[in-house]
């Protein structure tokens, strides 16, 4: 995975984390949108991997409540894109955890891949996959994403 590649997947994951806010919100949907139109440019490895997911956000705000968004991706284009219950029975494939000062700092950075993986890295992120299958790709994942940021492109 060269750092193209983890630079395309980073703007896939942060594309896909909202916040309540309107203006936000607004511009991770066109965010959503740019992102779409360079998913055919994805690695076939890289969308076999990882394109085609359903993705529960959770995003806690800076009021301490909880923000639920389903994300579903086929073949790395997100399809689906919208907030719901923290009930919702989605048959997410991936969790993802995180807060709202996070997102902000992702989305506000000079060098978001940097910012991201540091989040990722520090905990502030949290990617569960669900299921046997899930987590051996994420295991795989994360594997060739730290040989890439230790050896350069895999």
């Amino acid at each position: 995975m060269d750092k193209k590649q983890i630079i395309i997947l980073m703007l896939m994951l942060t594309a896909l984390i909202p916040i309540a806010n309107a203006d936000i919100v607004s511009d991770l949907e066109i965010k959503v949108n740019e992102y779409n139109e360079i998913s055919d440019s994805l690695p076939s490895f890289l969308k076999s991997l990882l394109g085609n997911e359903v993705i529960k956000l959770v995003i806690m705000e800076n009021d301490g409540e909880d923000i639920y968004i389903k994300a579903v991706t086929e073949n790395a284009y997100v399809t689906v894109y919208e907030e719901i219950d923290e009930t919702a029975e989605i048959e997410e494939t991936i969790v993802m955890r995180t807060n709202e000062d996070t997102v902000q700092s992702i989305l506000n950075s000079e060098d978001p891949l940097t910012t991201f993986l540091d989040a990722k890295d520090n905990g502030e992120i949290i990617i569960e996959p669900v299921g046997f299958v899930d987590n051996v790709k994420f295991t795989v994942a994360n594997i060739l994403l730290k040989l890439s940021q230790l050896f350069g492109p895999v």
